[in-house]
């Protein structure tokens, strides 16, 4: 009776009754990979690539799933992504080392008033919950603030040219090795602003996980983030 009245639909792949079915939920719970090879704009001359794990590939139903979450209102997925970034960052511990600030790269207030949640900073405290399971001393750390505007179908040009609003917070006092945290990765141009924003703070940038990444260029089927 209950979904009569307010139906559902798994967001990957459109099963109906069920708020996700096992199929779609599946990738979520393998472990993160690296992804920075995927990202153009982490490919910086001179300067090694950023390690960057992402749970999973941004294609097919992740697509979906993730685009459900961001943009269509799902706020019943915020718990599911929350325990996919927490079992994902206790795979990735033995690769962040002893101590950690987990750093969200911060999302627009545009984009936070219209979902009525901050994403990166929920994935940063599930992030941090999840490396301290595995023993490491990990504390989200509010670091970076960003200006206005709206990324949602942005080209990877006005991407750069948004991700350079990206700013240090004032004063900040915390030091040591920094984890940045974001929901998806596509061209990489927000990690590198991200990081080279607390190059004026004692923080220092040693990676970055994310929930989903987009493939490579000529990778992506029609219709799919580009």
């Amino acid at each position: 009776m209950a979904r009569a009245v307010v139906p559902v639909q798994c967001p990957g792949c459109g099963q109906r009754d069920v708020l996700w079915c096992e199929e779609c939920e599946a990738p979520w719970w393998e472990s993160p990979l690296r992804s920075e090879s995927a990202a153009p704009r982490l490919d910086v001359p001179g300067q090694p690539a950023l390690p960057v794990w992402a749970i999973a590939s941004l294609v097919g139903t992740n697509h979906g799933m993730v685009s459900a979450w961001k943009d269509s209102g799902r706020r019943d997925l915020d718990v599911f992504f929350a325990r996919a970034a927490r079992r994902g960052a206790q795979d990735i511990a033995s690769a962040v080392g002893p101590q950690i600030a987990v750093v969200p790269v911060p999302a627009r207030r545009r984009s936070t008033r219209r979902r009525g949640i901050d994403l990166p900073m929920l994935l940063a405290e599930a992030t941090a919950a999840g490396l301290s399971d595995a023993g490491v001393d990990a504390r989200v750390t509010k670091a970076l603030t960003i200006g206005s505007g709206e990324q949602r179908g942005a080209s990877a040009r006005e991407r750069w040219r948004q991700a350079s609003s990206v700013r240090a917070v004032p004063h900040l006092s915390v030091s040591g090795r920094a984890l940045l945290v974001d929901d998806v990765v596509t061209t990489g141009a927000t990690i590198v602003a991200a990081a080279r924003a607390l190059e004026v703070t004692f923080l220092t940038v040693s990676a970055g996980f994310c929930l989903a990444s987009a493939p490579a260029s000529g990778a992506r089927g029609s219709g799919e983030v580009s």
